[in-house]
């Protein structure tokens, strides 16, 4: 049955959460078609440290172990399973709480239900969360843990420049940047990056850079795109050797530019006519490799005859001054278009609060039936306790009583959401030992019940509330009225408990032996030795008064104590229950009867 439900739980849910329900309500269950009894948990998606998470899961939850036992074969198939409880979701990332729509699916009513984990997550890592459910199978009960993951991704910032990933941390951070102006490879890009700590870089993309000192950290980027063509942006004729109107008037003029392979590639006409020097003439001609040709002309067209060149001039891309051909001089304006891109973003770096420290006034320990342990912040505020690493739920105050054993923390936040965790404090409460109640006889108090014992103890009989000196073993030999006390100790826990009562001597047995009867022990005879279920005892004599029989495990602990009749001469033991071992038997009648047993199993 342990593998049923085990296997049901692992292999049910290989994702979800759940440990703090808070604040998060409202959630939609929204599944596929899904058969009806199966089993069935979404994925929990993605976070951003930093950023606001809100999320819903849905689940279905199998009606029968037929679904299990398709994904495990050693679950056998079609046991009816009647009832889920959720009990818990604990390592959820600090500032995520979750909620689900309900805790318990009696699965003849209900077995789709939902989820949702909301709130801000403080802290960027990837996150084991442990799952604890409890399945009713029959009238059996099993609860089960099981992982599902979560992850949280540093903060991102972007601009027209750059991203940058983890742009926030509590006393450092570490920072990716990626360039939003990727080169591809081309030698016509350039950048330069400063960080804005005094540390800076020529390249397209920087190495990881940490910041480990609080402040805000001014990042500046420039790149530079050099991929352009040249570009002839203009021709200014500044003097030409050309006159209209036989020379007497100023020329109408126009341009010409021509390629390397001599076609005609840019015509400024109409011309302009009267033309006053310098003039420019826009143009915004792209240029390659070679050399151009730019011819200045007067139109002469018409009755006048042809146009008149006034000059031509050769160039290329690099010709980016004035250019002089017999009369004819113009200044070329040659641009190669350059994109810059200057962009900042900030790199914040918060001050990390002083650790707390965490105090038990009253002590580390406890036993049984003692309520004083408390656990003690230094801080007034902001106080969150963890046990063994993991939050507490509500447990914010500044003191906090614990309910269990572990290691405690405390944890504080500030109002950057930076955190600082106190060092542990080992807490143990623990069980007291059974009460040592003792049996008397003929003057010797002996522990009754020695299985409760604890595996590491010692003992200390007390006699009107002193303790006795050197008597620290299984039982002790009275010589006189009195209150009796005996105090087991817990040697691994330090935990004791007491008990004690009013105890009359028997002055017919002195030193715990009858002062009408030999000193000297007689045999008992034991058959079959090695028992199996069972040994009879005989002695010699019958005896008037009944008689008590005690058997001593090796340790020399009282485990079993049987009265015999009187008048007896034999007497059945049953050792059915007995471990297998060696025992010692005291009959004690008129005169002590001793034997050894073997119990063989």
């Amino acid at each position: 049955m342990r593998h049923l439900l085990l296997s049901l739980c692992l292999s049910a849910w290989m994702a979800t959460t759940l440990n703090a329900q808070i604040g998060c309500p409202g959630c939609q269950i929204n599944l596929p078609a899904l058969p009806d009894d199966t089993l069935y948990l979404q994925n929990l998606p993605d976070g951003e440290k930093g950023q606001l998470y809100d999320h819903d899961i849905s689940f279905r939850f199998p009606k029968t172990t037929t679904p299990v036992n398709a994904v495990d074969s050693t679950t056998p198939p079609g046991l009816p399973i009647s009832k889920f409880e959720i009990l818990s979701l604990d390592g959820l990332p600090p500032g995520l709480n979750w909620q689900p729509n309900q805790l318990v699916f009696e699965t003849a009513n209900q077995t789709d239900g939902c989820i949702r984990i909301c709130g801000t997550p403080t802290v960027a890592d990837s996150f084991t969360l442990t799952v604890k459910i409890k399945a009713t199978v029959f009238i059996i009960t099993q609860e089960a843990t099981f992982p599902l993951k979560l992850y949280i991704a540093p903060p991102t910032v972007s601009n027209d420049g750059f991203s940058i990933s983890n742009f926030s941390g509590c006393g450092s951070t570490t920072v990716s940047f990626t360039n939003n102006h990727p080169s591809g490879g081309s030698p016509d890009y350039s950048y330069t990056w400063d960080f804005g700590d005094g540390a800076t870089f020529s390249g397209e993309n920087p190495p990881p850079h940490t910041y480990s000192a609080p402040g805000v950290y001014p990042v500046n980027y420039h790149a530079v795109v050099d991929t352009g063509r040249f570009v002839l942006a203009s021709a200014t004729v500044l003097e030409a050797d050309c006159a209209d109107l036989l020379g007497l008037g100023a020329p109408d003029m126009y341009v010409l530019v021509f390629g390397p392979n001599g076609q005609e590639l840019f015509n400024s006409s109409p011309d302009i006519e009267n033309i006053s020097l310098p003039f420019t003439f826009p143009i915004t001609l792209p240029l390659d490799a070679g050399n151009y040709t730019i011819e200045v002309w007067d139109e002469d067209s018409g009755i006048e005859g042809s146009d008149d060149l006034c000059g031509a001039i050769s160039f290329n891309y690099l010709s980016n001054d004035t250019l002089v051909a017999g009369g004819l001089e113009i200044a070329l304006i040659i641009e190669k278009p350059v994109t810059e891109v200057f962009s900042a973003d900030s790199v914040y770096v918060f001050e990390v609060p002083a650790a707390p420290e965490a105090s038990a006034p009253n002590g580390t320990y406890n036993c049984t039936g003692a309520t004083n342990l408390l656990l003690e912040s230094s801080a007034t505020e902001s106080n969150q306790w963890l046990l063994d690493g993991e939050v507490i739920p509500g447990a914010t105050e500044p003191s906090y009583t614990p309910l269990e054993t572990g290691y405690y923390q405390v944890q504080i936040t500030n109002e950057y959401g930076c955190t600082a965790t106190s060092d542990s404090v080992l807490i143990g409460l623990y069980t007291a030992p059974a009460a040592p109640v003792f049996g008397n006889q003929i003057n010797r108090l002996f522990l009754l019940d020695t299985l409760n014992v604890p595996a590491g103890y010692t003992f200390q009989w007390f006699e009107s509330g002193l303790p006795i000196p050197g008597e620290t073993g299984w039982s002790i030999c009275i010589g006189q009225n009195g209150v009796y006390g005996l105090v087991v100790t817990d040697t691994l826990t330090g935990c004791s408990n007491f008990y004690a009562e009013t105890v009359n001597y028997d002055p017919n047995y002195p030193d715990c032996i009858s002062s009408s009867r030999e000193p000297a022990a007689t045999p008992l005879f034991l058959f079959p030795n090695p028992a199996h279920t069972q040994v009879t005892l005989q002695w010699q004599d019958s005896h008037s008064s009944a008689s008590t029989l005690q058997i001593f495990d090796a340790a020399g602990r009282v485990v079993r104590l049987e009265t015999v009749p009187a008048g007896a001469s034999a007497h059945v033991v049953s050792t059915f229950e007995l471990p297998s071992g060696v025992y010692s038997l005291q009959l004690t009648a008129d005169r002590v009867y001793l034997g050894r047993l073997v119990v063989l199993h």
